[in-house]
């Protein structure tokens, strides 16, 4: 048991860590900078949301990601940050740009998902019907 969790917390990591180099790379914002500016708020909340919803990680192994790549982080702040990103959307449009281009490269079962309920969701009545119909055969 003690050895499956290590593996998974690995790959937690590993994941984490290719997603938040990404996001570097896409905006050029790193977001374990000691920094409260809203840009960089905003992209660590994006990040929080994706590691919480594509790879089903905990607000724990959260904390402990973003102590590991030096900045002071809880759980706490984790949920803060997961709770916000909606409202955060709602004011940067380049946040949803963000998270589909880092969800569409991702390999994660959990990705797939979103984006196929992302299609869904952005799609006209019958495109729904027809996923809905696919899902449930």
């Amino acid at each position: 048991m003690k050895k499956e969790y290590k593996s998974k917390r690995n790959k937690d990591m590993f994941y984490a860590q290719q997603t938040a180099r990404t996001l570097k790379l896409l905006t050029n914002i790193n977001v374990f900078e000691n920094s409260r500016r809203k840009q960089v708020v905003e992209l660590r909340s994006l990040l929080v949301y994706i590691l919480r919803n594509v790879e089903d990680m905990t607000y724990q192994t959260i904390k402990e990601f973003f102590n590991l790549n030096g900045k002071e982080y809880d759980h706490a702040t984790a949920l803060h940050a997961y709770k916000n990103y909606e409202m955060y959307c709602k004011y940067n449009k380049n946040l949803d740009k963000y998270f589909e281009q880092i969800v569409n490269k991702s390999e994660s079962d959990n990705a797939k998902k979103l984006v196929a309920k992302s299609i869904i969701d952005n799609s006209g009545v019958e495109v729904a019907e027809l996923f809905t119909y696919m899902m449930n055969k």
